[in-house]
């Protein structure tokens, strides 16, 4: 396999769950777990607004931070945004790169400003299972 020449398209997961920042910690907790997914993409609140992103490990933090201590707070309290996002056609070699200088373990794909998949490490990681098993 040749990761530089593999393609965000060829990997992503299409099949992305939403939420809105106005929605409760609890319940974007309890759609992630429902879902099996460890991230929900935060919707725009306009055209001119870019995604967010809310994942376990935020949700986890939120909870166990001295400022957010209760269920009732929101998506908004802990989310991340602007989400960095990647396109279709960014070869995985340069989205894992990014992954690991910003820290990230997701991130979410567009075309033009429309949102049509996520790319985690857990893809690429399958991906290279797959081409060495």
């Amino acid at each position: 396999m040749n990761i530089e020449k593999l393609r965000v398209q060829e990997l992503m997961q299409k099949n992305v769950k939403l939420t809105n920042k106005s929605t409760t910690i609890s319940k974007a907790a309890r759609m992630m777990r429902d879902s099996g997914v460890s991230s929900l993409i935060v919707e725009p609140d306009d055209d001119g607004d870019a995604f967010g992103i809310i994942t376990r490990r935020d949700i986890i933090e939120a909870f166990l931070s001295s400022t957010i201590s209760g269920p009732s707070h929101l998506v908004e309290d802990a989310m991340t945004k602007p989400a960095i996002t990647v396109s279709l056609g960014m070869s995985i070699y340069n989205c894992q790169m990014l992954m690991r200088m910003v820290g990230v373990r997701r991130l979410p794909v567009v075309d033009g400003n429309q949102l049509v998949g996520i790319l985690s490490n857990t893809d690429i990681f399958g991906k290279l299972l797959e081409d060495i098993a």
